[in-house]
């Protein structure tokens, strides 16, 4: 189960400026340390995205991360993007905030030409034009029904496809005429857990492209943060890398990219200043497979990422591990993404094995957190019907499970708990431990009583649950 700590990551350990991003971010944003390592990814993307393509066969990705944080209200979604849009507006790099608004306000929208009177049109961009991180505060809007919601997360969807593409192209029709807009934005998307968003997580195209986290705060941890502010008033944060050291990462990482496209085009400055985005896009494709190039540990790393990820649904029915599998693609196509990003960090064009292991790490958590989720946090079915379902399956698990007999007053019919459970996950489709043990809580622990031999646990039904003859009802 994930243990939410970004310090644990290999990447943390051994970049300080990502330990001291985080510290930055923990004095905003308590407990939530992995929103905060991924909103450096998310920064360093934009900072990255004029210079970077990254071939893939005969098409390409770009560095962007783009971030869909689900987790209760009150507990520091909003403040994350203080610190976010701090460090974003002082490295040079746009920022802008979304609440509501209509396909205009997202994409554009034809206005009178003032140099063109008096029937001459220009277009008036959106907020998806461009590069920028775009902060959608309240993301339940995305899984609203309605034509209006419909669209948004349509254009959203085609924002998000990678930037060289031509597919990252965004088309209005209007009555006059039709135009289109480039979108190169990131996306920080953050809401509290809607009733219903399990299918829209499954049904919804853009949760393949971005990184969804979810976790739940209990009363507990909310109460722990409360004492922490408590003693954050009046009291000055101490930090080992100052923000204007992760200010300066940022700027010198564009810089460093802009100069070495520069070096590999042969170009001067003004060349380049003087030329339309498109034609610059058009010379960062060219150049893309010697911006960076990867070593002979690069390719075997991420083949053993990619059974690492299918290792966690193997075992699932067809039609899970289907559904589970369609976010299998985005996380390898994220795994070599923020590949890049360990190598832009280390400040080194070659992107090696290590690379690929310590984004792999982060995004298998990342994967397992949302299965869990899924199978266990998201209720599948309700009410009378689904504990009769997941009764039923705890009863099962016990019939198939060997018995054992006590020589005391324990008797006879006892089996192991371990056994039972394991059987439970496969009859009712469970994989990861933390949902098996989440459903025996909530129902296997009402039909069981336990006891104890030495280490190991046995179960048993409960008289009310056993038939006639003393076994499973």
């Amino acid at each position: 189960m994930m243990e939410h700590r970004a310090d644990n990551y290999e990447c943390v350990h051994k970049y300080p400026i990502l330990k001291g991003y985080l510290e930055h971010f923990n004095q905003v944003s308590r407990n939530n340390e992995i929103p905060g390592l991924l909103s450096f990814f998310f920064i360093q993307g934009q900072a990255a995205i004029p210079y970077v393509r990254i071939p893939v066969g005969g098409s390409n990705l770009d560095p962007r991360v783009s971030i869909f944080w689900i987790q209760d209200t009150r507990t520091g979604k909003s403040a994350a993007y203080q610190v976010i849009e701090q460090v974003l507006k002082d490295s040079g790099l746009s920022s802008v905030d979304y609440n509501s608004g209509n396909d205009a306000a997202l994409v554009g929208t034809l206005v009178p030409d003032p140099d063109d009177p008096p029937h001459g049109m220009m277009v008036r961009e959106g907020i998806l034009a461009g590069r920028k991180g775009l902060n959608f505060d309240e993301g339940s809007v995305l899984l609203k029904t309605g034509q209006h919601n419909e669209n948004t997360t349509l254009f959203l969807q085609s924002a998000l496809n990678s930037a060289g593409t031509g597919r990252n192209m965004l088309v209005k029709h209007m009555a006059r005429e039709t135009f289109e807009i480039e979108s190169e934005v990131s996306l920080w998307i953050t809401t509290y857990p809607p009733k219903g968003i399990k299918e829209h997580v499954l049904d919804k195209g853009i949760f393949q492209r971005v990184l969804t986290y979810w976790r739940n705060w209990t009363l507990e941890m909310k109460r722990a943060v409360a004492h922490e502010l408590a003693g954050a008033v009046h009291n000055d944060p101490e930090f080992k890398v100052s923000f204007d050291e992760v200010v300066d990462h940022f700027r010198d990482l564009k810089k460093r990219l802009h100069d070495r496209t520069l070096s590999l085009t042969q170009m001067s400055n003004l060349e380049w200043d003087e030329m339309t985005r498109e034609d610059q896009n058009v010379i960062v494709k060219t150049i893309m497979k010697g911006l960076f190039t990867i070593d002979e540990s690069y390719r075997p790393a991420l083949v053993a990422a990619i059974d690492e990820y299918y290792s966690l649904i193997e075992n699932m029915d067809p039609l899970k591990q289907g559904v589970c599998a369609s976010f299998i693609m985005g996380l390898q196509n994220y795994t070599t993404v923020l590949a890049h990003h360990m190598a832009m960090i280390e400040k080194t064009w070659v992107v090696r094995g290590d690379h690929i292991d310590m984004a792999k790490e982060v995004l298998y958590d990342l994967y397992q957190n949302l299965i869990h989720w899924l199978e266990s946090e998201v209720k599948v079915g309700s009410g009378n019907k689904e504990k009769k379902a997941l009764e039923s399956f705890w009863k099962d698990a016990y019939r198939k499970s060997e018995l054992f007999d006590f020589d005391d007053r324990r008797g006879m019919g006892w089996a192991k708990k371990s056994d039972v459970m394991t059987l439970f996950g496969k009859l009712a489709n469970l994989n990861s431990k933390s949902s098996i043990n989440s459903k025996y809580k909530d129902y296997g622990a009402k039909i069981f009583e336990e006891t104890r031999e030495g280490v190991r646990v046995y179960c048993r039904l409960r008289p009310d649950h056993r038939d006639k003859g003393g076994q499973s009802a």
